[in-house]
Order: structure tokens, then C-alpha cells, then sequence
């Protein structure tokens, strides 16, 4: 399966990208390829909270109950961007 990949530009300065050079080196990868990697890491150790878990049991039960007031994207939009 091939994914669609996005391109994002960084802003790093020069003693970052020494040491992030010196460590793709060591593991034999390319500068580009290391970051990526350990951005993919990084990215996917990503756990939930069970303070964040709660909430959202929480949110979903008012959902479900009809408790929760939902705005229009029109109304938020006309808010956020008036002329």
C-alpha cells in the first residue's frame, strides 16, 4: 500500500543538525531518512491519558443523552472570520 507522503518545512539550527547528523551516521541512515524515522517513533508512542480517557468517556455519554450543545460550522465560521 503506498501512502501519500506530505512535505513540511523545518527550521533548525546548525548545532541540532550536527548531532542529528552524527546519530544518522551512526545508524548507518541518511540525515533525511533518520528524522523521518524518528519523527514516525516519536509520533506513534503517542498514549492517551486516562485524565484525557475520562474526559471523553464524559463527552460521549452527553452525547449520546442529547445533553451537549453543538454550534453550526456557518455560526463559528461568520464569528471567526467577519469582515
Amino acid at each position: 500500500m503506498i501512502q501519500q507522503k506530505n512535505r513540511k518545512e523545518i527550521a533548525l539550527d546548525d548545532q541540532t543538525i550536527a548531532l542529528l547528523q552524527i546519530q544518522a551516521e551512526r545508524e548507518g541512515r541518511k540525515l533525511k531518512n533518520y528524522m523521518e524515522q524518528v519523527l514516525k517513533e516519536k509520533a506513534n508512542s503517542f498514549q492517551l491519558s486516562d485524565e484525557y480517557k475520562a474526559m471523553m468517556d464524559t463527552m460521549l455519554d452527553r452525547h449520546e443523552k442529547g445533553q451537549v450543545n453543538y454550534t453550526p460550522w456557518d455560526e463559528v465560521k461568520s464569528k471567526l472570520f467577519k469582515k
